[in-house]
């Protein structure tokens, strides 16, 4: 590595009176660093994808001191063209199952990070190279696959059970999405406390607050019908089957709110037809936040989240919040939700449900404590949170 951040002799002295943070300004030279742009799909960003863009473009227009180079394994899209300062790289094969995850980060990866000389390698999929003398950061946003493989094809949960241990041991530093999953790193992995960083996700700028009539244009899904919301990806720890039963418990008891589920299937996952029920599969970024402003609450009762991204894009639009009281959705919520229910209770989610039709006092206290909760959360903070763990892998190897 370049020593970009090396002291010149005659500031080297103790007695120079320079602080720590004086001197990373005056010596922060250019660093080149590489980053996984893998989950950067145009038109079919998760949560990953998201919080990847979100940060990357962030990090790459703030620091035009620095080089970087995004490296994909497909055609590099024009919406992920950052700035000057960033070039794009398409490496092959394709990375989309696990036998060719080994072969996309230990060699290709490997290789392009030798020949571009690069000064750390940045992955937000957590996924690394177990070949490369570079130093590596990896954001870890759960870890599901530990407590519950049988959420995934056997292929994929071996696949994670197996490297993400060795990932977390090889990585120079760790950034996860919440202090639950930092905790729960620090359990499984063994990882000490003080070599991870926590970088919130955020709720993107276009989720607010809207007005009458953008609220009546999202029900164009329910034929106009008022309706509860559940986004995310149509997979067994959603726990979809047990939204259903509680909407059905809520609906039988003379709930009158549709439920409207936004997101696409993924693996075995598939839509189940229910009375009321209505399914929009996976929307653009403008019409789900249209949809979401539309909304009379969200309803999202996870078994297992390392963060929950829907509820505070939830909260940032004025849309009261029903979510499950474990893992990280507690956290996140800090207190704002209109409810925190166990998730395995479906007779409590539906009950829920039916207070937050009824109680207009409830729903108005909801939205004041979302929006306030809201702003604690944001894209800026974040990316210079996960650009500050970035420059303390170079500063220590320096």
């Amino acid at each position: 590595m370049r020593n970009f951040f090396k002291m010149p002799k005659s500031l080297g002295s103790a007695n120079n009176g320079i602080c720590t943070a004086e001197l990373s300004a005056i010596f922060a030279g250019m660093a080149r660093i590489a980053l996984n742009a893998r989950l950067l799909i145009p038109g079919r960003l998760e949560g990953i994808g998201w919080f990847t863009d979100a940060c990357y473009r962030r990090i790459i227009t703030d620091h035009p001191e620095h080089e970087f180079l995004l490296l994909f394994d497909r055609t590099p899209d024009a919406a992920f063209e950052y700035g000057p300062n960033a070039t794009s790289m398409r490496l092959l094969p394709p990375a989309r199952r696990p036998f060719l995850y080994d072969a996309w980060f230990d060699y290709s990866v490997t290789r392009a990070l030798r020949r571009w000389k690069a000064d750390v390698f940045v992955s937000t999929d957590g996924m690394l190279s177990r070949r490369t003398a570079v130093p590596q950061l990896a954001v870890f946003h759960d870890l599901n696959y530990m407590h519950h493989p049988e959420w995934m094809p056997a292929q994929e949960a071996r696949y994670y059970r197996s490297r993400f241990p060795e990932f977390a041991r090889i990585a120079n530093r760790l950034v996860t999405v919440s202090e639950f999953s930092k905790n729960d790193i620090v359990a499984q992995f063994g990882v000490p406390s003080d070599s991870i960083d926590v970088v919130y996700n955020a709720p993107d700028s276009i989720y607010a607050q809207g007005t009458t009539a953008e609220q009546a244009a999202g029900g164009r899904f329910t034929d106009d019908r008022p309706y509860f919301l559940f986004v995310g990806s149509l997979h067994p720890r959603k726990n979809l089957n047990g939204l259903l039963e509680a909407f059905g418990m809520y609906r039988a008891d003379g709930g009158t709110r549709e439920l409207l589920i936004v997101g696409a299937g993924m693996w075995s996952a598939s839509e189940t037809p229910q009375d009321g029920v209505h399914y929009a599969g996976r929307l653009g970024r403008d019409e789900l936040a249209q949809v979401m402003r539309g909304a009379d609450g969200l309803v999202f009762v996870p078994w297992f989240e390392g963060f929950g991204v829907p509820i505070v894009e939830a909260f940032a639009s004025g849309v009261p919040v029903i979510a499950s009281n474990t893992t990280a959705m507690p956290e996140v919520c800090g207190g704002a939700a209109a409810a925190l229910v166990d998730p395995a209770n479906a007779a409590e989610i539906a009950e829920a449900m039916q207070r937050l039709e009824a109680d207009e006092a409830l729903r108005n206290r909801a939205v004041e404590t979302g929006l306030a909760r809201a702003r604690d959360f944001s894209w800026d903070t974040s990316a210079n949170q996960l650009m500050a763990s970035i420059q303390t892998v170079l500063a220590s190897h320096a």
